[in-house]
């Protein structure tokens, strides 16, 4: 089987995560060895290498030093409570400040925006991009990428406004894009995604488009988040 394109390693992850899905591959069952698999997909070692790290940190893999790569039962995730020190209610709250502040802060972020800022929003994408690759959820990034764009709004009250939840921020951001790790196969891509498109409407100046993004970007995470919260039995 020949695979050519960027990103290799994902593509090849997607292949066994379907065979997965589809019952080729059993929970237990031994992967072949690299070289195997290297020689099965046509891509290089370190390609095989990288796409089985990727697996282990969605859940789907352990790799047992000397032994192999065993496909696993990956245990269902969900919205940590107790990491953010706060309750459903807390979240709710944040989620509806964020909708009603930074939709705003958006547009007002692409109709104020200086090439600093631009920069600063790049940047805060560029070390999102990185966390993706290394298989770290970025939750710093996320958080930073979101205040350089209230700082692009020039707004100092918006900006003390996120600056008070952003330590509920950052810790819901963790929260969430574990879920979107562990659970959806390459949605943390789509996520990073949403924050590039952002970014692109703040960079145009398309102060509607930038506006439409970020509502969307935030009712994704709404559902998200609200969908995979564990409810404690009463």
């Amino acid at each position: 089987m020949k695979i050519s394109n960027k990103k290799l390693y994902e593509k090849v992850a997607d292949v066994i995560i379907l065979d997965i899905n589809e019952g080729r591959l059993k929970i237990g069952d031994r992967l072949p060895s690299i070289k195997a698999l290297s020689e099965s997909f046509g891509v290089g070692q370190a390609t095989i290498r990288e796409a089985l790290n990727a697996l282990r940190a969605m859940g789907y893999v352990e790799i047992k030093h000397g032994q192999g790569t065993f496909i696993v039962e990956r245990e269902e995730v969900y919205f940590n409570i107790e990491a953010i020190n706060g309750d459903v209610k807390d979240i709710e709250n944040l989620l509806e400040v964020r909708k009603i502040v930074e939709v705003g802060v958006s547009r007002l972020a692409a109709e104020k925006r200086t090439d600093d800022d631009l920069h600063a929003i790049e940047s805060a994408l560029k070390d999102m991009k990185q966390a993706i690759q290394d298989n770290e959820l970025g939750e710093a990034s996320d958080l930073k990428f979101h205040l350089a764009v209230v700082e692009a709004a020039k707004n100092d009250m918006l900006k003390q406004l996120l600056l008070n939840v952003s330590e509920i921020m950052r810790h819901t951001m963790k929260e969430t894009r574990r879920i979107y790790l562990y659970t959806k196969s390459k949605s943390i891509e789509k996520l990073y995604n949403e924050h590039k498109e952002i970014f692109e409407a703040i960079k145009s100046q398309n102060a509607e488009l930038a506006q439409h993004k970020m509502a969307f970007h935030l009712e994704e995470v709404e559902k998200v988040v609200l969908s995979n919260i564990k409810k404690t039995e009463q």
